[in-house]
């Protein structure tokens, strides 16, 4: 509880005018047969009822200066981040992310590349509470999942709702997943601005002219972003998986990221490359950036207040309407 106005209530002060005005006021003697009582008939309620209208009077005007003074309790506080880290993600969502070999809770069991990297990207968004945070998802064609946001929710409700690439859009097309990520931070405020690459694959795209990453990286550097690269899964050789259609266990042969690719595109940039094997590794790759990209924040709070002197002018009204009634009977007093 606050008050808005404070100084209002030097006028409590006037509390004391109606009992001052009751002792001061003039009286006349009126003929009564008061003499004739006896001594000892005792204490009447009455002396202290006659009392009462000055009594109502003085509280009425208290509470009439506190409904003044604006009482108000914090309705709510809300958090404007003024100045943060703008950071996307670009996720790597072909085929090959499906693969189930990522050891997780200590190797106790094990989950797919993309579920390990939404879960893990989603466990970073929540530790980065004052930052714009989007996500790109790219296989031949990068995809907007989210642009940069402060609604974290919806960032993570976005993540949780990726699926690995259709069989016409798989491929690595990682120069245009950089361009449309840099795109979208391009759009931001914050000074600072920062681009996670995460793909288990070498830059093969299936689509005209694409964007060659280094150009990508170069255009980070100028735009003032830092990039940095993560490397998902082992460098190469037999995998197995689980065919989407069949839901049978499969073996392939398939190439695993192209790690000196990823740490020229970080270096361009100033940024890291890391190579992350299993959840455990990739948890600590994200708690590393977290680190390093810490958010400068000058947060301003706006502290929502709900007035509460209504109360206060009702107390003010009932208690004068309270007066009002006593004096008009039998407590009523001639000037």
């Amino acid at each position: 509880m606050r008050l808005a106005y404070p100084g209002w209530l030097i006028l409590l002060v006037f509390m004391l005018l109606p009992i001052l005005r009751e002792r001061w006021r003039g009286r006349i003697a009126w003929p009564s047969l008061a003499g004739f009582r006896q001594r000892d008939a005792g204490f009447s309620p009455w002396v202290l009822v006659h009392r009462l209208p000055v009594l109502l009077r003085s509280l009425a005007i208290g509470a009439l200066v506190v409904a003044l003074a604006r009482p108000q309790s914090v309705g709510g506080v809300i958090r404007i981040a003024a100045k943060g880290v703008a950071i996307m993600a670009a996720l790597d969502h072909s085929s090959s992310m499906n693969t189930v070999d990522f050891p997780a809770d200590a190797d106790t069991h094990k989950i797919s590349r993309l579920e390990a990297a939404l879960a893990t990207f989603s466990r970073f968004v929540e530790g980065r509470e004052d930052d714009l945070i989007g996500l790109v998802v790219f296989a031949n064609y990068p995809d907007l999942a989210c642009p940069p946001t402060l609604d974290h929710r919806f960032l993570i409700e976005s993540a949780a709702a990726v699926r690995s690439a259709r069989p016409g859009d798989d491929g690595t097309n990682i120069g245009d997943a950089l361009a449309w990520s840099l795109d979208a931070l391009r759009r931001t405020t914050p000074a600072k601005k920062v681009l996670i690459l995460l793909t288990d694959g070498n830059n093969q795209p299936a689509v005209p002219h694409p964007l060659d990453p280094a150009l990508a990286a170069e255009l980070a550097r100028d735009l003032g972003v830092t990039l940095h690269t993560i490397a998902i899964g082992k460098a190469g050789g037999v995998v197995h998986g689980t065919d989407a259609k069949t839901d049978l266990p499969v073996m392939a042969e398939v190439e695993g990221p192209n790690i000196p690719l990823l740490q020229k595109l970080a270096e361009i940039t100033g940024g890291r490359s890391f190579v992350a094997t299993d959840a455990d590794a990739l948890d600590q790759v994200f708690e590393t950036i977290s680190r390093l990209e810490k958010s400068q924040i000058q947060n301003e709070i706006h502290t929502r207040y709900d007035e509460r002197f209504l109360p206060w002018a009702a107390t003010a009204i009932g208690l004068l309407t309270l007066d009002r009634l006593l004096t008009s009977g039998r407590l009523r007093r001639l000037p």
